[in-house]
C-alpha cells in the first residue's frame, strides 16, 4: 500500500529482535491506517487472535476495538507529530474486559528519514493495580485502627530502624515519651519518665520491653502489667501484648505493641475488651471474640445484643443455635475447615435476633500464632450487613423485572457494563439480527452495524461513556435476512446512590418505516420543487414573450397616447417576468433575494430605455416572500418607469437609484433620481392606481417626497414577515 507509507516503511527485522521474546506487547503499525506489519506473540495473546491473520490489514479493521476506545486518535498524534505518547494504567480496549495497561507509542521513521508508522508496546499491569488498590485499602484500614481504635497501639514497621507509630488514642493516654520509651525506641530515660516492672520498684532494661523481645526474639507476649512513672511520682499502670508481624517467608518484617487502660490496684484481671471499645462494639450492632486454637468459643462481645443467647449458651458450638439453620451446615464446614487449616474464616449468613427475627452478618477471624508460629486463639469479629443484603435482594428483584419486561418487548434491549462492554441482550435481539451476546463483546456490535453509520455510533458512544450522558441516534442494523433496518438507538447510564455508574441499559426501535417515509416526502418535495421550477420558468419564458409582442405592436403604433399605453403594459408584464426570474434564482423557491429582483428589475427597464442609467444597491442576504415579491416589482418598474420618462425632460441623461434594506425590522424600498423631480400630475392615472393597488395589497406605506439636492424620493415600506393568512 504505498499510499500508506509514502514510499517508507519500518524496519521490521531490528524490532522483530527484541520483540518476539518480549513480555510486553508489541505492534508496529505503518501508514495513515495504521496497516499491521507486526504483531509479537504477547500481543496476539492479548487480541485472543493468530498475528499472522492480522497482518497487512488497517488497524480499525484487525483490532476495531482501537477505534471504539479513541485509541487511533493517540497514534494519528504520534505519527504525525513524532511525540511519543506514554500513559500508565490505561484501560484499552483490547483483550478481556476491565485490564489495564502501561502504554507507550513511538514513531518510527523509515530508512529516508520520514515518518512512516508508530511502535506500540503495552504492557499489562491489571494485577499489580489490583495489588496497589487492596494495599491501599489495607492502608486505609490500618489508618483508621490508629485513628479511632480506642486503645494504644504501636507498630514497629521495620525491626532494624524501628520506625514506630503509633495510634491517636494511644498518644492521649500515654503521651509520645512515654509510648516510645514503652515501645524499646528510645534506650535512655525521656526526661521525667522511667518504666518498671509490675511492682513499680524494679527498673525495667530495655531488652526486656515486650515490643523489643518481639522483634529480636520473635517472641509473642500477652497480657504483660508495667509501671510507668513520672518524677512528680505519678505512675501509669499498663498491660500490654506484644508479637511479631512476619513477612511471606516467615522472617520477622516488623511488631505490634497493645497496651490498655490502668486497672484498679487489686490488679483484678482486666477484661479483654475495655468499656469504651464494648460499647463501640454494641452501638455498632458488632460482635468480637476469641475461641481456642481448636475453634471452641471462649469470649464474645456483642453477640447477646445481635442474638439474645447468654454467655452459657454460645460457649463452646452452642454460638451456632443462633444462626439461620439453611445456613448453618455451611458456617459450620467453613469454620472447621478454617481452623484445620489455620487459614483466615470468612462467612456470610442470617443470624437470628432476641426477638426471633434474622438478620445478615458477615463474619471473620483470623488465627493469633506464638513465637513457633502455632495457633494459640483465633480472633474474630461479626457486622451487620443486613441493610446491604436487603438492598441487592431487591436490586436482583430489580433486575429479574427488568430482565422479564425486556423479553416481552418488541424492541431489541441490551445492557452493558459501566465500561459499556455488553453483558445482556433480549431474545428478540438475537431473533433479529441473528448474533448472541458473545459475539458483540470486544467491539462485535460494530459488526451489526451499516459500514456508514458505525464510526459515527462508536463516536457518539465513546463520548457518552466519557461524560455519563444519554445516547440517541439513528442507525441501520444489518437483520437476519441480511438486510439493513433503521433504528433508534438509545441508551442511559443506571447509577448507584453514590452516583457512580452501574451498567448501561439501551434499546433499539425499529424506525425503517418511518425513515423510508420520510426519504419518499424529501424525494416528492423535491419533485414539486423541481415541478414548481419548471413552471414558473414557463410561465417566464410566457411573460417575456407577451411583453415582446405587446413591445412590437408599439412600434406600429402611430398615436401616441395608445404607444404609451402599450410601453406601460409591456414594462408591467416584463417586471412580472423579471420577478420570476429572480425567483428562479432563490435557494428555497418560496423567496426572493431582492439584490436578484432588482439586478433584473435594472436589465428589463434598460431594455425598455436603452440610454438609461439605472443603479442598484440591496443589502446581501435581504429577501422577501414570493407572493409580496412580485407585486412589489410591479411598484418599482412603475416608478422607474416614471422616473425615467419625467425627472429629466428634454431627452436629458441622468442616473436613477432603486435601494433596499433593513431598518428598525423592515424593509425600505426606494427609487429616487437626481433631476428636477416628477411634476404633480405626471403619473398616468393607471401607474398611479396600480402603484397604490399594489402597496395596499403587500401592506407597503408609501412616501413621496422632493429631495433637497433636487429630484425625487419615493420610499416603501412594508414589515419584514408577511401577516396576511397563507
Amino acid at each position: 500500500m504505498p499510499d500508506d507509507a509514502g514510499g517508507s516503511v519500518p524496519e521490521i527485522e531490528a524490532i522483530r529482535a527484541f520483540a518476539e521474546t518480549s513480555p510486553a506487547a508489541v505492534a508496529v503499525l505503518a501508514g495513515p491506517s495504521h496497516r499491521v506489519l507486526y504483531l509479537n506473540p504477547a500481543f496476539g495473546a492479548i487480541c485472543v487472535e493468530d498475528p499472522e491473520s492480522l497482518l497487512c490489514r488497517p488497524a480499525a479493521e484487525a483490532i476495531p476495538e482501537l477505534a471504539v476506545g479513541g485509541f487511533l486518535a493517540t497514534l494519528d498524534r504520534v505519527r504525525t507529530s513524532g511525540q511519543p505518547y506514554r500513559a500508565t494504567a490505561r484501560s484499552l480496549p483490547v483483550g478481556r474486559p476491565g485490564r489495564v495497561f502501561d502504554a507507550e507509542v513511538s514513531a518510527i521513521r523509515g530508512r529516508d528519514g520520514t515518518l512512516c508508522g508508530v511502535l506500540v508496546q503495552l504492557r499489562d499491569v491489571t494485577e499489580a493495580e489490583a495489588r496497589l488498590h487492596r494495599a491501599e485499602a489495607a492502608a486505609a484500614v490500618l489508618d483508621a485502627v490508629f485513628e479511632h481504635a480506642p486503645v494504644g497501639l504501636a507498630v514497629a514497621a521495620e525491626p532494624e530502624s524501628r520506625s514506630i507509630r503509633v495510634s491517636r488514642h494511644g498518644l492521649g493516654m500515654a503521651g509520645r515519651e512515654p509510648a516510645e520509651l514503652l515501645a524499646g525506641l528510645v534506650s535512655h530515660r525521656p526526661a521525667g519518665w522511667g518504666i518498671f516492672h509490675r511492682d513499680g520498684e524494679t527498673p525495667a532494661r530495655p531488652e526486656e520491653l515486650p515490643l523489643v523481645r518481639a522483634l529480636h526474639q520473635g517472641e509473642a507476649v500477652s497480657r504483660q502489667h508495667w509501671v510507668l512513672r513520672g518524677e512528680d511520682g505519678t505512675a501509669r499502670r499498663v498491660q500490654c501484648t506484644a508479637a511479631p508481624v512476619r513477612d511471606g517467608a516467615g522472617r520477622i518484617a516488623g511488631g505490634l505493641l497493645a497496651w490498655g487502660e490502668p486497672w484498679d490496684p487489686g490488679e483484678r484481671p482486666l477484661p479483654p475488651i475495655d468499656a469504651r471499645y464494648r460499647a463501640l462494639v454494641e452501638t455498632g450492632a458488632l460482635a468480637v471474640w476469641t475461641t481456642t486454637a481448636d475453634g471452641s468459643l471462649i469470649s464474645i462481645g456483642g453477640w447477646a445484643s445481635l442474638t439474645g443467647q447468654s454467655p452459657a449458651e454460645v460457649i463452646g458450638w452452642g454460638w451456632l443455635d443462633a444462626i439461620h439453620p439453611e445456613d448453618r451446615p455451611l458456617v459450620h464446614d467453613r469454620w472447621s475447615r478454617a481452623v484445620a487449616s489455620g487459614r483466615v474464616y470468612e462467612a456470610e449468613y442470617r443470624l437470628r435476633g432476641p426477638r426471633g427475627e434474622c438478620r445478615w452478618t458477615a463474619a471473620r477471624a483470623a488465627p493469633l500464632r506464638d513465637g513457633d508460629g502455632a495457633i494459640r486463639e483465633w480472633l474474630g469479629v461479626n457486622m451487620d450487613i443486613d441493610d446491604r443484603k436487603q438492598a441487592e435482594r431487591a436490586l436482583r428483584e430489580s433486575e429479574a423485572r427488568f430482565r422479564i419486561l425486556a423479553e416481552a418487548m418488541p424492541h431489541l434491549v441490551w445492557q452493558t457494563d459501566a465500561a459499556g462492554e455488553p453483558d445482556y441482550v433480549n431474545g428478540r435481539w438475537s431473533e433479529v439480527t441473528g448474533h448472541d451476546l458473545a459475539g458483540l463483546r470486544g467491539g462485535g456490535w460494530l459488526a451489526v452495524l451499516h459500514p456508514e453509520d458505525r464510526s459515527a455510533l462508536a463516536a457518539a458512544w465513546a463520548k457518552v461513556l466519557a461524560v455519563g450522558g444519554d445516547l440517541d441516534a439513528d442507525a441501520r442494523i444489518l437483520t437476519r435476512d441480511g438486510r439493513y433496518r433503521w433504528h433508534r438507538v438509545k441508551a442511559a447510564p443506571v447509577r448507584s446512590p453514590a452516583g457512580a455508574i452501574r451498567h448501561w441499559v439501551g434499546t433499539c426501535t425499529d424506525v425503517d418505516q418511518s425513515h423510508s417515509a420520510e426519504a419518499q416526502l424529501r424525494e416528492a418535495l423535491a419533485a414539486r420543487e423541481l415541478l414548481a421550477r419548471e413552471a414558473d420558468h414557463r410561465i417566464k419564458n410566457s411573460l417575456q414573450l407577451v411583453a415582446a409582442l405587446l413591445r412590437l405592436q408599439a412600434g406600429r403604433v402611430t398615436e401616441p397616447a395608445a404607444r404609451e399605453a402599450l410601453e406601460a403594459a409591456t414594462a408591467r408584464v416584463q417586471a412580472v417576468a423579471e420577478a420570476h426570474r429572480a425567483l428562479q434564482l432563490s435557494p428555497d423557491f418560496r423567496s426572493i433575494r431582492l439584490s436578484d429582483m432588482l439586478r433584473e428589475l435594472a436589465t428589463g427597464a434598460a431594455a425598455q430605455h436603452p440610454a438609461a442609467d439605472i443603479r442598484i444597491d440591496a443589502e446581501d442576504g435581504l429577501t422577501l416572500d414570493a407572493e409580496r415579491a412580485i407585486p412589489l416589482a410591479l411598484i418599482l418598474s412603475e416608478l422607474v418607469t416614471n422616473a425615467l420618462r419625467h425627472a429629466y425632460p428634454g431627452g436629458a441623461a441622468g442616473p436613477v437609484y432603486v435601494a433596499a434594506r433593513l431598518e428598525a425590522g423592515a424593509i425600505l424600498a426606494e427609487v429616487r433620481d437626481a433631476g428636477s423631480g416628477v411634476p404633480a400630475g405626471a403619473t398616468v392615472s393607471l401607474g398611479e392606481t396600480v402603484v397604490r393597488s399594489l402597496a395596499k395589497q403587500i401592506g407597503a406605506v408609501i412616501v413621496s417626497e422632493q429631495s433637497p439636492g433636487g429630484g425625487t424620493r419615493v420610499t416603501l415600506r412594508l414589515a419584514l414577515e408577511s401577516d396576511t393568512p397563507g
